[in-house]
């Protein structure tokens, strides 16, 4: 039996990697999943969990087969935000390129809505080991992801 809270196992598209936790997840074609890559009328379907499988040296595998851990849409998840954005309680959010949470909604689909304390303007990551550049990525940002787009 699986719980309502646990992550499942997802196969990932050969050649994709996930590269920590909050990344929104999309369905890409019928060969696996992969993070958002444009945001333009993908679907969201889960936030990963953590970093996508490894290799025997562990490093990130682009095999086919390789496996993310994702928590399905439906709940109140933290979700990795672009960089620079300012948002307040009751924004929508969007799924963005790179599987970061924007707040463009020309062609993206929502995700959910913002539910974080007041006021939050997100701040670039510094570089951290797990292939996240500081360029794009920010903090992480709380989202009930229960209105997500489903068309």
């Amino acid at each position: 039996m699986v719980s309502l809270t646990d992550p499942v196992n997802m196969t990932l598209k050969t050649g994709e990697v996930v590269k920590g936790p909050g990344k929104i997840i999309g369905v890409y074609d019928t060969t696996g999943v992969r993070v958002t890559a444009t945001g333009a009328n993908e679907i969201g379907i889960g936030i990963s969990a953590g970093a996508s499988s490894r290799d025997a040296d562990g490093a990130l595998d682009t095999n086919a087969g390789a496996t993310v851990a994702v928590y399905p849409m439906g709940a109140t998840m933290y979700v990795q935000s672009l960089n620079g954005l300012t948002w307040s309680v009751g924004d929508l959010v969007y799924a963005d390129a790179n599987g970061l949470a924007s707040q463009t909604s020309s062609s993206q689909k929502v995700i959910g809505v913002y539910v974080g304390e007041g006021e939050l303007t997100t701040t670039a990551l510094v570089v951290n080991g797990a292939g996240d550049s500081g360029a794009t990525e920010g903090n992480m940002i709380l989202v009930a992801t229960s209105g997500a787009a489903t068309a």
